[in-house]
């Protein structure tokens, strides 16, 4: 017996397996399915709640709250240190002119 005679005479064996299984299922299992039943024990919340802005009073020393800025600046993180020092952009010029060893490739 050669490996194709095998692989095939098992996976003949596996789908007989597996279609008597099916047949079964259909034919006997057909009337047996849990039956779920209604308890009645559900919890339910029928109460709304309006969402309402709330506008910051003036705190226990007397003082207007202060208003937020308009503009948010973008948090930086400076200059890499690891990398001798330089932006990113400069690290990526450095990497494609062979100028500095990496050990990855890096897509530009």
């Amino acid at each position: 017996m050669n490996w194709n005679q095998f692989l095939l005479s098992l996976a003949a064996v596996y789908l007989f397996y597996y279609a008597l299984n099916v047949i079964f299922d259909l034919m006997f299992r057909k009337g047996s399915l849990p039956v779920t039943q209604d308890q009645g024990q559900e919890l339910i919340f029928s109460e709304q709640n309006v969402p309402k802005q709330i506008v910051p009073d003036a705190d226990a020393t007397g003082q207007q709250p202060q208003a937020l800025p308009k503009t948010r600046q973008a948090i930086s993180s400076g200059l890499l240190q690891s990398t001798g020092a330089v932006g990113i952009k400069q690290l990526f010029a450095l990497a494609h002119a062979d100028l500095i060893e990496y050990t990855k490739a890096i897509p530009y």
